[in-house]
């Protein structure tokens, strides 16, 4: 079977999920006249990549869409709301700490950029990739979001996502190093790197939605600058100022969203 030809079939599965609801491997194989290795080996790649979910049922494993469907297809509606209500805050944390604020969400387990309010200095960070998934490998935005997870997924995405060092061994070992890390921002309440993706510049980022029940989902708040300007010390004084943006933000998205199922 060709790439093209296998991609049609994966993406014929996930189509037929949607409209049957759920369904075992016998029965995608049956439906799409498909060998039983075929189907058990595209089922198991789209368990992995999350566009099918599996659940155990009376005679065996069951399949239905993945959480990365869901994701997909609420995306635009949760960020447009967010992005509503974080524009003012973002833009005064920007004023008072000169720096660039950025708004990150998890999307379908990788970090995006919703928006940055710019600082205005001359010698200034500026993101570059707005709008672009990206892994969760490194980065005070990153580091933050994956704190935010269950340990399980965190373990697991980290796992995945910061794979360093040129021997099994060496891996193994700067995973655990970077789960540490994980575990200190979860501690924290927040997170802070330097130099660590891009030299020369420093970053802090905190929580900002923690709930996803509200159709919101997780969001940190991140602030970056040349690391001569953005010291340990001023990432002090600044720490609150973001917090307090946070917060001014999820207050108000969640305001929003419980408005909303009251009027529905």
């Amino acid at each position: 079977m060709s790439e093209a030809s296998s991609l049609q079939k994966a993406m014929d599965m996930v189509t037929l999920a949607a409209l049957r609801g759920e369904l075992t491997v016998r029965e995608f194989g049956e439906a799409m006249s498909l060998p039983k290795s075929t189907a058990h080996r595209l089922v198991a790649s789209l368990v992995k990549l999350r566009l099918l979910s599996v659940h155990r049922g009376p005679e065996g494993d069951v399949y239905s869409v993945g959480r990365l469907v869901e994701e997909l297809s609420a995306g635009q509606l949760s960020w447009r709301s967010l992005l509503h209500h974080a524009r003012a805050p973002m833009a005064a944390a920007r004023d008072e700490t000169g720096e660039t604020v950025g708004l990150h969400v998890l999307y379908a387990e990788r970090r995006v950029l919703l928006e940055q309010a710019v600082s205005q200095h001359p010698h200034r960070w500026v993101y570059n990739n707005q709008m672009v998934p990206m892994p969760l490998r490194a980065g005070a935005a990153a580091k933050m979001l994956l704190a935010m997870l269950p340990p399980a997924d965190m373990e697991r995405i980290a796992a995945r996502d910061h794979r360093v060092g040129k021997t099994k061994a060496e891996a193994q070992r700067a995973l655990k190093a970077y789960l540490r890390d994980l575990q200190q921002v979860r501690d924290n309440d927040a997170s802070r790197t330097a130099d660590e993706i891009n030299p020369g510049i420093a970053s802090i980022a905190v929580p900002v939605i923690r709930d996803t029940r509200h159709g919101h989902p997780l969001a940190v708040l991140s602030l970056a600058g040349p690391s001569v300007r953005l010291t340990h010390a001023v990432q002090e004084k600044a720490l609150p100022q973001m917090r307090r943006a946070a917060q001014q933000i999820a207050q108000a998205a969640s305001a929003s969203a419980r408005g909303s199922l009251q009027a529905a």
